[in-house]
């Protein structure tokens, strides 16, 4: 026991002679990413650890490009860095060693460490459209941008304002070499499979370190319509008097569903699109109705779900053309629809 706190005591001893002869130092760390950018390497923040001594700070924005550590007595000193994404991921590292005698800089170049290490930024807009269009922002119809990567969904949505206009946004890593791009705006409700609008596929080469800008337009898959409706007691009313129809509180229509049906297929109407939640004096407006000619149809259903009025497409035929990016407008007669119906 003697032995041991002997030892101790001169290996405090020699400590103390150390400081009284040496004078601390400053490390400063500087990074970079196999000779490319925090933006190109998709690297938020760095990550500084100096192995055996504690740091105050450790997390520094990569964009800073060094950090400085005071107090550090003469030796040898082993740093590590590692780069972390927007998610705290670390997705590059390095290490290098520094000796102290003094103010010293050690610079730290970091290697990804996934072969899944290149990204591209990426912003987007909309083509022009017409008329009520839906918007894009919190609260509006179009929620989401998702981005495909070689026509497979990544599962990574974006607001749809984070890459609006001059915003960019981050792709998800990638192996180096070309891939195929493409985003699809869409609301939360519908998914990815039923997009607002979708960008033209887009060949981008990526490289480890070096991202690229891409600016891309969402075009419009969809447009409007405004559709209203009207009950009659039979087709002979209508004709004689259209401007005449039943009030709503006597025909007990509770709830309307819209249709738009395949002219290919006239008999089967709820084997279209269908649109639901109206009441009979709502109408509908329509901003997200597939771009093609329809055959528009209405039904109306009492409180317990039974039909009630429907419309008779054998009297009263019209086909209705949908033009992506043409949303309803009250100059514009081909984004209104006007459906009777009978009981």
């Amino acid at each position: 026991m003697r032995i041991r706190g002997l030892t101790l005591s001169l290996a405090l001893l020699g400590g103390l002679t150390a400081c009284d002869t040496g004078r601390s130092g400053a490390i400063t760390v500087s990074w970079t990413f196999g000779g490319g950018s925090c933006s190109g390497a998709g690297v938020e923040q760095v990550r500084i650890a100096i192995a055996g001594e504690p740091l105050d700070q450790d997390t520094f924005d990569c964009r800073s490009g060094l950090a400085t550590f005071t107090n550090f007595y003469p030796g040898t000193y082993n740093v590590t860095v590692q780069g972390l994404d927007a998610s705290q991921v670390p997705t590059w590292q390095g290490s290098n060693s520094v000796r102290v005698e003094g103010d010293v800089s050690v610079r730290v170049d970091l290697q990804p460490l996934s072969g899944q290490n290149a990204v591209a930024y990426l912003s987007w807009s909309f083509a022009p459209s017409t008329g009520q269009a839906p918007q894009c922002g919190p609260g509006q119809r179009i929620d989401y941008v998702g981005i495909l990567v070689d026509d497979v969904d990544t599962g990574l949505a974006y607001n749809c304002g984070d890459g609006l206009g001059a915003s960019q946004v981050i792709t998800p890593y990638l192996a180096p070499g070309p891939h195929v791009l493409q985003l699809v705006a869409f609301n939360g409700n519908d998914g990815v499979s039923l997009p607002f609008a979708r960008t033209d596929p887009v060949s981008v080469n990526f490289v480890t370190g070096q991202a690229s800008a891409q600016s891309l337009t969402l075009r419009w898959q969809v447009g409007g319509l405004a559709m209203s409706w009207a009950a009659y007691a039979d087709l002979a009313s209508y004709q004689a008097n259209p401007n005449q129809p039943l009030t709503c509180a006597s025909t007990g229509i509770a709830t309307v569903e819209v249709f738009l049906a395949d002219p290919a297929d006239p008999g089967n109407p709820q084997a279209g699109i269908q649109f639901s939640g109206f009441t009979c004096a709502s109408g509908a407006l329509l901003d997200n109705a597939p771009v093609g000619t329809w055959l528009p149809f209405v039904a109306g259903y009492d409180a317990l779900g039974t039909l009630r009025y429907f419309q008779d497409d054998q009297s009263v035929p019209q086909t209705v053309t949908v033009t992506a990016g043409r949303f309803y407008a009250l100059q514009d007669l081909q984004t209104q629809v006007f459906v009777p119906l009978f009981p």
